[in-house]
């Protein structure tokens, strides 16, 4: 008699995923990277050791992971789209920064973050892990974001790249430096008003002349 072979159902496989990744969050947060094993995170997951390397592969792929889903940097697409209107940018813009801002002074990201300092002293390429998969991918992002918008002549930005660095070093520099070393959440509306003073700035350089 042939055998019947099952093979498992893609929202069973995605729930396991994810119940890994925040198993993995759970410990690596605990524990630091380099004292979290796959074991422990197993056992976390209530899972078999040998799932996790047959979902990820190995530690550090499942970190990234981890690191993808803590910082939260999702696509978006209405800041790629190639036919977005000039009055939307600022929304899009506004939608961007307050997202970013949201991600500086949350808890978990912060905490991660600071994992990232003392871990990346000692193992290097976990800092370069931690930096592709955020900044260095909310920037890309951004960086495509201006290109298109420059194609589109929405906005007349002669150097995307270090357009993109300005509007990203500007939310980065003050808000999460405080939140880390204080811990006081700044207000709703004292980000907003931040946020609107910044694409005010920004566009003033990079918005077309009538």
């Amino acid at each position: 008699m042939n055998s019947i072979k099952t093979t498992e159902q893609p929202a069973v496989k995605n729930d396991k995923r994810q119940t890994i990744i925040d198993a993995a969050s759970e410990a690596f947060l605990e524990n630091g990277y380099q004292n979290t094993s796959m074991e422990t995170i197993s056992n976390k997951a209530g899972v078999a050791k040998q799932t996790l390397y047959n979902y990820f592969g190995n530690k550090d792929a499942l970190f990234i992971a981890v690191v993808d889903q803590k910082c939260d940097y999702r696509d978006n697409a209405t800041m790629r789209s190639s036919d977005i209107k000039s009055e939307n940018v600022e929304e899009v813009l506004k939608k961007y920064a307050q997202s970013k801002l949201a991600d500086l002074v949350s808890p978990e990201n912060t905490a991660m973050f600071r994992m990232m300092i003392s871990e990346a002293i000692h193992f290097p390429n976990l800092g370069e892990m931690f930096f592709k998969a955020g900044l260095e991918k909310d920037r890309l992002l951004l960086v495509d974001f201006l290109t298109l918008q420059n194609q589109a002549g929405n906005l007349v930005v002669d150097d995307p790249e270090q357009a993109a660095l300005f509007f990203q070093g500007a939310l980065n520099a003050y808000f999460r430096p405080k939140f880390i070393m204080t811990g006081e959440t700044p207000s709703k509306e004292a980000i907003q008003q931040y946020i609107d003073y910044c694409i005010e700035k920004f566009l003033l350089l990079y918005r077309p002349t009538p």
